[in-house]
């Protein structure tokens, strides 16, 4: 007899934060739907920014993330769930690779979580900062 382990949205968006860290892209879309709605809101002109539909959209933002950052810290403070819903919030910092600036957020993440795997990812962060990171001089 096989046992599954059923994880709580909580865990599965844990989970996909935790193999988006670990650099293994493979892994980390598998911790997606197929029709994943990802969105960071922000400034056009910042390489990450934008909103995308399905796998391989995210796939081709997954490579242009270690192009443009070094994660430095990544902390998550709370964990907020109601049904297939999830918000995590936090604060990070990367150091922009283009300019050598260090960027520090809080952030919140706003998931959906169906069959065990993120469906929806709205990520918020000071977008604002984020931009300013970017620009030269």
């Amino acid at each position: 007899m096989t046992t599954t382990i059923r994880m709580t949205p909580g865990e599965v968006v844990e989970h996909y934060l935790d193999t988006f860290f670990k650099k293994d892209i493979d892994k980390t879309l598998e911790c997606l739907t197929d029709d994943v709605v990802w969105k960071v809101q922000g400034a056009a002109d910042v390489p990450t920014i934008g909103l995308l539909h399905g796998k391989e959209e995210v796939r081709a933002w997954m490579a242009l993330f270690p192009l443009n950052f070094e994660p430095l810290e990544f902390h998550i403070s709370r964990t907020f769930e109601s049904g297939d819903q999830v918000v995590i919030t936090g604060h990070f910092k990367h150091r922009i690779l283009s300019t050598g600036r260090e960027f520090a957020s809080d952030f919140a993440a706003i998931c959906s979580v169906r069959d065990g795997k993120v469906s929806a990812y709205n990520f918020l962060e000071d977008s604002y900062a984020l931009w300013r990171s970017f620009q030269a001089g």
